[in-house]
């Protein structure tokens, strides 16, 4: 029975042997077909890579045929097909990352495309053949465990999940690698600012004319010559178009201008090239130039920003010459000048005539502005006289018997030092001083001509009083008419100087009618 047994047993070894050589035929018919999905992977990955390829086409496809080489190496783990799919973005992103992240926005800006380009692709070539090994390892390992089966049997799908995962790796290297260049951007594009430079304004009382200067020292030496400071005309910076100074030695007059040629003009016919006058901007605030054609001395041009008073000067015969150059504003004026003291009019006709009186009746005005008690009369009739007083007057005051000149400003203030003891000769001062001095509440009495001056006469024997300075004028009390109402013309006739008993005086006409002889009370 065991031997008939043992024959059964190798009769059936074929029906045994069939079922296990059927699974065996199974097993390795799965693993062909592994293989070939491995394979088709692979075929779509490249297809995928050659589709979209970066800015710099060469380059790009040589680092994919080495990615390439490393997953056919490995193919047979059926692990690495994804791999340079999700790879692929990151190789072109982090390349304008770091390119941005090294060159700062200003020289990013500076460059044309083509230099950009460049500098993009070669610095990331070089960093890809390092980063790539490196995040493949990292990232390969999760995904193929999930996704393992469904490699094996979806390709397609793959295929799909792998492109949105390269998108979102794409998303998320860009994304921190763009944030350094955000925060930089500001850091470039913040300049220091350029400190402006004041520009001051003088005013000549002798000439009319004012004069702009970028020099502080210049602005401190005409005051002191007798020119009024009126403040900051405008601000510049210390570069852009050079401003060019010249100066007129017969009219006294200062010229600017940004045209060379017009400077090399005004050089050739006799002016005096002073050299650059400060810079100005090539955009800015307007300052126009007009011209006085009524006048060839100093003051003949103006400048102003101010273009109603342009329109003004035009409209009254001045002619406009355009912009002739751009400020940045900043005017700082200082505070208007003017101020008219409440002196007492004092007529030499009237109550005590004394046509010859013109000294005593002036002095007396200083006297009683001040509070003194003041006899008119007593003043006229003990006025120091020439000779027992060397500096007194020559000539009778009531009826001119004798006369030669009028008393001096020395005699006459120790004169006046027996009512008030604060007076002073200021002879020798200047316009501006006497402006100081109507501003501080102090009147000035000064020699200049009458209404009854001769021509060719150039003797200056009449007193008058300067009570009141505006706008560049003086107001003045002429004690030669019968009352403190008495118009113009109503004097001597010599229209030049015959502008009634209380009038305003142009500094220019106070000027060319004083000749430095004064006295002050303070």
């Amino acid at each position: 029975m065991e031997k008939k047994r043992f024959k059964m047993y190798k009769k059936g070894k074929t029906w045994l042997v069939a079922p296990i050589v059927f699974l065996g035929l199974l097993g390795v018919g799965g693993l062909a077909v592994q293989e070939q999905t491995v394979h088709a992977a692979e075929a779509t990955t490249v297809e995928t890579v050659v589709e979209t390829p970066p800015t710099d086409a060469p380059t790009t496809v040589d680092s994919q045929e080495s990615v390439g080489e490393t997953v056919a190496e490995d193919s047979k783990e059926a692990v690495l097909p994804e791999i340079p799919v999700i790879e692929q973005p990151t190789v072109e992103t982090p390349t304008t990352d770091d390119s941005t992240e090294e060159a700062p926005k200003n020289e990013q800006e500076s460059l044309p495309a083509e230099d950009k380009q460049e500098q993009t692709v070669d610095p990331s070539m070089d960093e890809s053949a390092e980063t790539v090994p490196d995040t493949t390892e990292e990232k390969a390992e999760a995904p193929v465990e999930e996704t393992n089966e469904e490699t094996l049997n979806k390709p397609a799908d793959n295929k799909d999940s792998t492109d949105k995962t390269a998108v979102q790796a794409t998303t998320n290297s860009t994304t921190p690698a763009a944030a350094p260049a955000v925060k930089a951007a500001p850091q470039a594009a913040a300049p220091k600012a350029e400190a402006t430079i004041p520009i001051y304004r003088v005013y000549n009382p002798n000439s009319g004319e004012h004069l702009h200067t970028m020099n502080g020292n210049e602005k401190d030496f005409l005051v002191r010559l007798g020119w009024r400071y009126e403040g900051i005309s405008m601000r510049v910076l210390g570069s852009g178009r050079e401003l060019f100074r010249i100066y007129n030695p017969n009219s006294g007059e200062h010229f600017f201008t940004l045209n060379g040629a017009e400077r090399d003009h005004l050089k050739s016919v006799g002016w005096r090239y002073e050299g650059i006058a400060w810079h100005t901007p090539w955009t800015g605030m307007p300052m126009y130039r007009v011209y006085n054609p009524n006048t060839r001395g100093a003051g003949a041009h103006h400048y102003t920003m101010d273009a109603n008073e342009r329109d003004f000067l035009t409209r009254a015969g001045w002619r406009y010459e355009g912009i002739s150059w751009h400020t940045l504003g900043g005017a700082q004026p200082i505070a208007p000048v003017e101020r008219a003291l409440s002196v007492p009019y004092v007529s030499q006709y009237v109550p005590v005539m004394s046509p010859w009186g013109c000294a005593g009746a002036a002095m007396t005005m200083l006297l009683r502005y001040k509070g003194a008690n003041v006899d008119l009369k007593y003043v006229q009739d003990n006025l120091p006289m020439y000779p027992s007083d060397k500096g007194g007057q020559q000539g009778n005051v009531y009826t001119g018997a004798g006369f030669g000149w009028v008393i001096t400003p020395g005699s006459l203030t120790n004169y006046a030092k027996r009512w008030y003891n604060n007076v002073s000769n200021i002879t020798g001062t200047n316009t501006q001083a006497i402006v100081d001095r109507i501003m501080g509440g102090n009147p000035v009495l000064y020699y200049g001509y009458s209404s009854y001056q001769k021509p060719n006469d150039t003797n200056r024997n009449h007193c008058k009083v300067v009570v009141g300075y505006k706008d560049n004028k003086f107001l003045v009390h002429d004690p030669l008419y019968y009352s403190a109402n008495a118009g113009a013309g109503t004097g001597g006739k010599n229209m030049a100087y015959d502008k009634g008993a209380v009038a305003w005086v142009s500094v220019a006409d106070f000027n060319r009618e004083w000749d430095g002889r004064a006295i002050g009370i303070n």
